[in-house]
């Protein structure tokens, strides 16, 4: 069950610059509030852009319904049907009254059909006949601070100029009178002064009579840049050319005061954060008035609070003058004494009823059955039955898709169906983050189902990583986990997936669990619906810009696969996108009606043009390919031809189910279908039994080839050792010979030389030497 709204926004003025800048403030800060825009023309270009932004931030309340404040008519009958909606609990109470809507003028109008100055009507008149018209659809007071309504009147520095008797003493001009820019500034001064001071009167009423909880302030915006009704074509020169003037030095007033010029959103957001904020018991009982976030006792700038009969008389006054409108509402200021007799004569009634109730339950026994079951559901009711239904308003119109989403700000939903996916979520989430399409517009949509691995708690974990990333472009929007079992019995290896025997069954849950992801997350804020496998391995970073540049209903790129060099290196792998043929539709008359036909099987013979066959690595990746039957790889849909009925069949359509038929019906309903044959993606390589199988085979040979080169060269080597060349060796034997013979010679000679030495006449001396030496 959804969250239920907290409380009812009424906006007035909500074509104005700052009426609308208000809306989309209240819209960012508080997802969980009824927004109601009221505006003079429900079909200005201004209204279009604000729903439209406010559409952008996501699932929000917001209704546009058309007041006409110069009319006393328009305002109570709008008062009406939201007292009794909120009483029908169509909508929740009214927390927050934002009276935002003016009107200035530089020249004498005609009186409003009400007989009244058509600035004093708009400014002053119809604000406080709105607010008292509304009392009975405000919040009730809970005893706290916090309980209770809040109304905000947008004032303007001009009050400073303004008397509460400007509209009593100025005699009407002929209509079309031009009024100088000083006459011009104090009429719209005096209207805005004349709503604050009654406001703040109609307040201290309120209180003194303790009737209705509510809390009234003033808050001057200041100065705003850009274009404002205020400033038209009518006002004097010297006020459009201040204005300009103003807007060009405004980095230099905001040097002397942040409140001297701004851009509308400035004031947006404090008027969102005042309208909002937390109260204490002490700032409760203070009237406060507001210059920008600055905040200043009312009495301190409206000197007229400081006098209590004025400021009763001035309440009386503006009583008569919407007497016609608040006339049947249920509400006059009463005093005191009254009040303290209503309150002793209700406590009686209350009394007295009571105790007739516990006698009659004591005296008819049989009454209880019939009370005390009626007093219990009053009793304990369960929050639940509490619950406020909701009217939202949607312009699907705005939600068409177009070829540039990403400029438009459209939002995307993604969605990803996974089972065992585990082992694929960190390369999914890696994927994810190097998206270039803005992250804030894609809503991310799992459906976790028949899993038997750790894919729920992975995922949980890896969100949580995302979007907590410290970088926040990181972060994307709405995140929606689903968790239900199919029944799926086929296991997720390659050969039960794609085995030919289960395809019919396991296509048609596919089908169910698509069709249940995508119901339960299709929001009305939603252009584009994007369908991916968690297992694509590679893909470009800027795919979704890529896919919607063609501005089809739905197109799907080539999806391929790499392969081990011993298969090829690459392959088709997603045969399921492709155009009919005469041989397939004279193939699907022969089958039973259950029957489903699969592609890429010997069993179904269909010649078939296959959008994968067709790639050309060189080709024009823009080219496109018209389809009637797409593969759910990585499928781009505008979301418009799922809210035409268009879905994924879990039965046979024409002999297709799931993806495949998905495309047949898309093409049957007249949406466009197709595919971009150069546009590759690569799936991740999963080899199948057989692939494993030879892988194997492989590496046995592998090894048994190292074994035997090894052997060779072993048995090569003994060879070498065994059986030399006898040239050689011969060759190594006569060296050997000479050699032993030449060193024999040298013997011979050594001796030889010796021997002559000792006998012939050289050896005398030596013998006289030898002999000598003893006698030295």
């Amino acid at each position: 069950m959804g969250t239920p709204l907290v409380g009812t926004v009424i906006i007035t003025g909500g074509n104005g610059s700052l009426g609308s800048e208000i809306a989309v403030a209240i819209a960012k800060t508080q997802p969980f509030a009824h927004i109601l825009l009221a505006t003079r023309d429900i079909r200005s270009d201004s209204v279009k852009d604000v729903t439209e932004r406010i559409r952008l931030i996501g699932p929000r309340s917001i209704e546009v319904v058309r007041v006409d404040l110069s009319s006393f008519n328009s305002v109570v009958s709008f008062s009406q049907n939201t007292v009794d909606r909120v009483r029908c609990k169509d909508i929740p109470p009214v927390t927050v009254l934002i009276n935002s809507a003016a009107m200035a003028s530089y020249v004498s109008d005609d009186v409003t059909p009400d007989g009244y100055d058509p600035v004093y009507q708009t400014n002053c008149l119809a604000p406080f006949l709105l607010t008292v018209s509304l009392l009975e659809a405000f919040r009730a007071g809970d005893g706290t601070a916090n309980g209770g309504t809040r109304v905000i009147n947008i004032g303007c520095s001009a009050m400073s100029s303004g008397s509460l008797d400007y509209f009593d003493r100025n005699p009407g001009l002929a209509s079309g009178t031009p009024l100088s820019a000083k006459e011009g500034n104090m009429r719209f001064g005096s209207s805005k002064l004349l709503m604050s001071a009654a406001m703040y009167a109609l307040r201290r009423s309120l209180v003194r009579t303790g009737s209705i909880s509510l809390n009234i302030y003033t808050l001057d915006p200041g100065g705003m840049t850009g274009e404002s009704h205020l400033t038209t074509t009518t006002a004097p020169l010297s006020v459009r050319m201040a204005q300009q003037t103003r807007s060009g030095l405004r980095p230099v007033l905001r040097m002397f005061s942040k409140s001297a010029i701004n851009k509308t959103k400035v004031p947006a957001k404090v008027i969102a954060k005042v309208a909002f904020q937390n109260e204490t018991v002490e700032n409760w009982g203070r009237e406060r008035y507001y210059i920008l976030d600055n905040e200043y006792e009312a009495g301190s700038v409206i000197s007229t609070l400081r006098d209590p009969p004025q400021m009763e008389a001035l309440l009386q006054k503006m009583m008569r003058q919407v007497e016609v409108g608040v006339k049947g509402m249920g509400f006059q200021p009463r005093s005191q004494p009254a009040l303290r007799r209503r309150r002793q004569l209700l406590q009686r009634l209350f009394l007295i009823g009571g105790i007739s109730l516990l006698l009659l339950v004591l005296i008819f026994p049989s009454w209880r059955a019939a009370i005390l079951p009626t007093l219990s559901l009053g009793l304990l009711s369960s929050s639940d039955d509490l619950s406020l239904e909701t009217v939202r308003h949607y312009d699907l119109s705005q939600v068409q898709g177009s070829a540039k989403g990403w400029e438009r700000e459209e939002r995307v939903l993604m969605c990803t169906p996974l089972r065992d996916a585990s082992s694929h979520l960190p390369m999914f989430f890696s994927h994810l983050r190097n998206l270039t399409y803005p992250h804030h517009l894609i809503d991310l949509a799992f459906l976790v189902s028949d899993s038997k691995d750790d894919t729920m708690g992975m995922l949980t974990r890896m969100l949580e990583e995302l979007q907590t990333d410290p970088d926040h472009t990181m972060s994307f929007g709405e995140i929606s986990v689903i968790q239900k079992d199919f029944g799926q019995k086929v296991t997720q290896d390659v050969e039960s997936r794609h085995g030919f025997a289960a395809q019919a069954g396991r296509r048609k849950l596919m089908a169910q669990a698509r069709n249940w992801l995508l119901s339960a997350t299709l929001r009305p804020a939603h252009s584009w619906v994007y369908w991916r496998d968690a297992d694509v391995e590679t893909a470009p970073f800027t795919i979704l810009e890529d896919l919607m540049r063609h501005d089809k209903d739905v197109v799907v790129p080539n999806v391929w696969r790499p392969l081990p060099d011993w298969l090829g290196g690459e392959q088709p792998y997603d045969l399921n996108s492709w155009q009919e043929s005469e041989t397939a539709l004279a193939l699907a008359e022969t089958l039973d009606e259950d029957a489903v036909i699969v592609e890429g099987y010997a069993e179904y013979a269909t010649w078939r043009p296959h959008l994968a066959y067709l790639r050309d690595p060189y080709g024009d990746p823009d080219m496109e390919m018209e389809l009637d039957g797409v593969g759910g790889v990585s499928i781009l849909a505008k979301a418009r031809v799922f809210r035409a009925g268009v879905h994924f069949p879990a039965f046979s359509f024409e002999k297709h189910a799931e993806t495949e038929g998905f495309g047949k019906m898309a093409r049957r309903m007249g949406f466009s279908v197709i595919g971009l044959p150069h546009y590759t993606i690569w799936h991740l390589y999963e080899p199948s039994v057989d692939d494993l199988r030879h892988m194997e085979e492989m590496e046995q040979e592998r090894l048994a080839r190292e074994k035997e080169e090894k052997e060779q060269a072993e048995r090569a080597e003994r060879v070498d050792t065994l059986f030399k060349d006898s040239k050689s060796e011969w060759e190594v034997d006569d060296a050997v010979v000479k050699y032993s013979m030449e060193e024999e010679k040298k013997e011979s000679l050594a001796k030889d030389g010796l021997k002559g030495s000792e006998e012939g006449p050289a050896a005398t001396p030596a013998k006289e030497s030898v002999a000598a030496a003893p006698g030295v």
